[in-house]
């Protein structure tokens, strides 16, 4: 007998779905949960909002170590496939997989295809910085930062944390709620380096920023879609690096998706190495299926 049998996770249940997939924490997500044998197995989170070009809801999927390879996790992902046809266009890996990687291997196992990939970076401070300077320096010139425009640290802004916490979560897809004692915590954390940018006190962007063993961490960079793209990811960036100049940081890592490409070329050309490179997967549905029904 191996018998696999998957169903909608009850409300006793999402302790141990969330103890599993604890990225999809704070989310709107629906749980699934896998029984082999009659015996817990492995659950999967569907984020029941969609990301991005192509439409997809976020998944996650996680199988306990004594049932993988036994046809669990494939079990899970028909079964998102299934609940999720009919409201969205497919689904997108929660988060990136490395190329070469077993979660990379199990997702090209289940039909996704490698669609976007996100680029890691750790560079010189100074090296960065000789990059930006003049960048920033000709976009004041020629007029394309507005009068109005400054970076203020988080702690400092008068822009509630919940605003900031709703221009994250929109671009994430997950709860404001996770993100506003998220920064809260950074607000108390004296190696936080977080900052906001603003137009004339409107919220444009965000940049979340830690001190990690004297390197300088870019957790967040998120632009507010009018005005992307132009000058707030730009000063973020300046300000950040002048502050980990100025705190004698030995380098700074930072990521960027591969559609921000004047990123992506700014840390290849500011002598970054690329420490790795993840790819999110996506599993587009039937249509004609999807049709049929």
């Amino acid at each position: 007998m191996n018998d696999i049998n998957v169903i909608k996770a009850r409300e006793h249940e999402l302790p141990a779905c969330l103890a599993l997939l604890p990225d999809t924490s704070g989310t709107p997500a629906e749980y699934l949960i896998a029984r082999k044998n009659g015996e817990f197995a492995g659950a999967a989170g569907i984020v029941w909002a969609n990301w991005v070009e192509p439409t997809g809801f976020n998944m996650a999927v996680t199988v306990l170590g004594s049932a993988r390879r036994q046809g669990v996790g494939r079990a899970l992902v028909a079964a998102a496939a299934k609940l999720a046809n009919g409201e969205t266009d497919g689904l997108w890996s929660l988060r990136p997989a490395s190329a070469g990687s077993e979660a990379s291997g199990f997702l090209e196992a289940c039909g996704f295809k490698a669609l976007r990939r996100e680029y890691y970076f750790q560079t010189g401070v100074s090296q960065l910085l000789d990059k930006i300077l003049p960048v920033a320096e000709r976009q004041r010139e020629a007029g394309r930062i507005p009068e109005g425009a400054e970076i203020v640290n988080l702690s400092e802004t008068e822009v509630s944390l919940e605003e900031i916490a709703w221009l994250i979560a929109r671009e994430f897809n997950n709860n404001p709620v996770f993100h506003v004692d998220n920064l809260r915590r950074r607000i108390e954390d004296k190696e936080d380096e977080s900052m906001v940018a603003l137009f004339k006190g409107e919220l444009a962007g965000v940049l979340l920023s830690r001190n990690d063993n004297n390197i300088a961490v870019v957790d967040v960079r998120v632009v507010a879609k009018r005005w992307r793209p132009g000058w707030p990811n730009l000063l973020l960036l300046e300000k950040g690096l002048l502050i980990a100049k100025a705190q004698g940081r030995r380098g700074i890592k930072f990521h960027s998706d591969e559609t921000i490409t004047d990123t992506v070329s700014l840390a290849r050309r500011g002598e970054g190495e690329e420490t790795d490179v993840k790819t999110r997967y996506y599993l587009a549905f039937d249509q004609s299926a999807a049709d049929a029904r």
